[in-house]
Parts: C-alpha cells; sequence; structure tokens
C-alpha cells in the first residue's frame, strides 16, 4: 500500500514538473530573432499587407501577441485552413517563418484591431468584390489588380487563356518557386470564380503594356546639356501588347532655353500638353504611331547651360498612349488603383541617380 501510494506522489510530481516545462510545441525547434522577423514580415512576401505592419490585422486577422504555437503558425503559412494562400520553403524558410514568429510573439495583443486598405463600394462589379473582399488580392495588387494586368499584357497580350491565368494562380510556385504569392486552394477559390475574375481581368479592365520612361542626368559639351529620354515597351517581342497612338510630353521650366529637341514624332513646344488642369506647360512633345513589345525609343531635349539635376527639371513628364484603353468596359468604377489617375494608359517619367556628368546609376522601374 505504501508502495503504491509513493508510486502516485512520484506521478503527481512528474506531471506538475510536465506542466510547469515549455511545451515543444510553443517554441520553434529553430531560434527566432526578432529583428530579421520584423524584416521578413514586411519583405519579400509582404505579409504585412494583410495582417498588418505590427501584427495587428487588417485584411487578414491579428497575430500581434496571439500565444499561439510554432507549429500552429507554421501550419497556417504551410497549408492553410482559410483562403490565404499557401508559401513553400523555397518562398520562406522554417528559419524565416522562426524569425517572424518571434517578431509577432515579442509584439503585445493589439488593443485596436486594424482595418483593411479597401472595402468594394455599393454596386462593385462582382469580380471587384472577389478580388477585394472574398480574396484578399486587392491587398496586394490594387483594387484594378494594376501589376498582373501589366505582367499579363506584356507576356501574353490578347493570347492570355484561362488555362495560364489559373496555373497562376493555383499553382503559382511551380512556375515563379520563389515568387511573393503562394498556391491558392481549389477548394477556396473555385474554378467558377476564378473565371469571373479573369474575364473581368482581361475584358473590364483590359490588360495593359508594360512601359518604362527613364530620363539620363544630363551631358554637357560646355554651353549646353543633353538630357535622353529613353522609353521601353519591356513585354516579351512577339507576344506582349503594342502601344499605340503615344504622346511624350517632357515638361520644361519656365526659364529653359530649348536648344533641340530630337527623335521620332517632335511635335514642337506646346502648353498644357498633358491634357490635364494641372499643367500648363510648356512642354516639349513627340507623338509616334506605334511601340511594340521589345522595342524602345530614345529622345533627346537639349538645353541651354550647365547639367541640372533631371528630375528638378523635368518633373510631372508623361508618356501617356490612347490604345489598349484601359479600363474599356468598367468605365464607372468607383475605386480606382492609386498608382493610376487617369482613364488612359500612361508612365510618369523616371530619373536616373545623380547630379549632372551622364550619371551612370540605375534608374528607378515604376
Amino acid at each position: 500500500m505504501r508502495s503504491t501510494f509513493l508510486a502516485l506522489l512520484l506521478l503527481v510530481g512528474v506531471a506538475a514538473d510536465r506542466a510547469s516545462m515549455p511545451v515543444q510545441a510553443q517554441t520553434p525547434a529553430l531560434q527566432g530573432r526578432v529583428a530579421e522577423g520584423k524584416t521578413a514580415w514586411a519583405l519579400p512576401l509582404r505579409c504585412a499587407n494583410c495582417h498588418g505592419a505590427q501584427g495587428e490585422g487588417g485584411y487578414g486577422p491579428d497575430l500581434a501577441g496571439r500565444g499561439l504555437s510554432f507549429e500552429s503558425f507554421r501550419r497556417a503559412v504551410r497549408q492553410p485552413w482559410g483562403i490565404m494562400p499557401a508559401y513553400s520553403e523555397g518562398q520562406l524558410s522554417d528559419q524565416t517563418l522562426a524569425d517572424m514568429y518571434a517578431f509577432l510573439a515579442s509584439l503585445p495583443p493589439t488593443s485596436n484591431v486594424g482595418t483593411k486598405e479597401y472595402t468594394a463600394p455599393p454596386g462593385a462589379p462582382i469580380a471587384q468584390v472577389y478580388m477585394i473582399e472574398s480574396y484578399g488580392c486587392a491587398s496586394c495588387h490594387g483594387p484594378e489588380i494594376l501589376f498582373p494586368r501589366q505582367v499579363l499584357g506584356g507576356a501574353d497580350g490578347a493570347d492570355l487563356d484561362f488555362e495560364h491565368f489559373e496555373k497562376l494562380v493555383y499553382e503559382h510556385t511551380s512556375l515563379y518557386p520563389q515568387g511573393r504569392m503562394g498556391n491558392y486552394s481549389r477548394h477556396r477559390l473555385p474554378e467558377p470564380i476564378l473565371r469571373e475574375m479573369f474575364r473581368s481581368i482581361k475584358d473590364d479592365l483590359g490588360l495593359l503594356v508594360p512601359m518604362t520612361a527613364v530620363m539620363s542626368q544630363g551631358v554637357s559639351n560646355g554651353a549646353n546639356t543633353t538630357y535622353t529620354l529613353t522609353i521601353r515597351n519591356t513585354g516579351t517581342k512577339g507576344r506582349g501588347l503594342t502601344a499605340e497612338e503615344i504622346t511624350v510630353a517632357v515638361m520644361l521650366p519656365p526659364n529653359a532655353k530649348l536648344v533641340e529637341a530630337t527623335g521620332p514624332g517632335y511635335q514642337g513646344l506646346q502648353s498644357n500638353a498633358r491634357g490635364d488642369h494641372d499643367s500648363v506647360g510648356p512642354a516639349a512633345v513627340w507623338k509616334v504611331e506605334r511601340l511594340a513589345a521589345g522595342d524602345e525609343l530614345r529622345l533627346q531635349v537639349t538645353l541651354a547651360g550647365p547639367p541640372a539635376n533631371a528630375a528638378d527639371l523635368f518633373k510631372e513628364s508623361i508618356v501617356q498612349w490612347m490604345k489598349p484603353v484601359m479600363r474599356p468596359g468598367a468605365r464607372a468604377l468607383v475605386l480606382r488603383d492609386y498608382r493610376n489617375t487617369r482613364d488612359d494608359a500612361y508612365r510618369p517619367v523616371t530619373f536616373q541617380q545623380g547630379r549632372g556628368g551622364g550619371g551612370a546609376a540605375a534608374a528607378a522601374q515604376p
């Protein structure tokens, strides 16, 4: 009897010791690093877009200070229970997951749950409701899915079919093993809904031409300085969309003296060349019939005087084209992508880094 009593005491003691020990599932086997986790949370996969910069939530749930086990956190990323796409080891290593877990665990529970950036307006097309409210596409791509429309317009143009689009959504990591987006579940995002989203992106919003326009820093001959604007259609040659009816407006400061402007289609100096109420010119203007995928156009502006910062001289310059028309079948959408302010397609001119002397630094791409 006494031995039985001692055995029971021993079992109770072991149980108490185990209760006081950290449960293995509560902590990752890898040591999480808070600083690295904070960086990873924001980039490269942009978890913060849905869950908030401090884990306060937004389109997705708040995660700061939740006390989730690491295994639950890891499972939610690798094999999500809900509509979140699944992220592979190649995109997001277990070490990075441990770092993000440590970052979220270091935060206090949020007192004010975050709100999502976009909400579909009353009467919005059903595909836009899906992309904003139901599946969170807008959290990364904006309410009008701008960047994917550029990528698809440059890679596939008018030949884009649903089968390729379907693979981009359901099997994204097979095409882009280290891409930013995970794989959506066919069960959570059924094919009929995806087909309506595809139809809307292609027919209502329209695919876009991926254009870049970069102004170099000036090269001086002593008395004058020449600046070169390089415009590229970065789509795949023979496959991507062609930009047509192109207008280039290089805005000049009022006191600038234009010595020469060269390149095909030069129209001279014009006022209000952008066609809006915010600019009155003067501007050097070119009109070009078309720029096919893979092609580039070089235009030059020569001003009197020494080199100056191109970003100051030519700010608000744009390249604009009329075909293919943006939003051809959905002109009345209430929400607009914050990166676009016009109905027709355009790109603001960007500038190489540096000041004068033909700086060689790479230009930032839009």
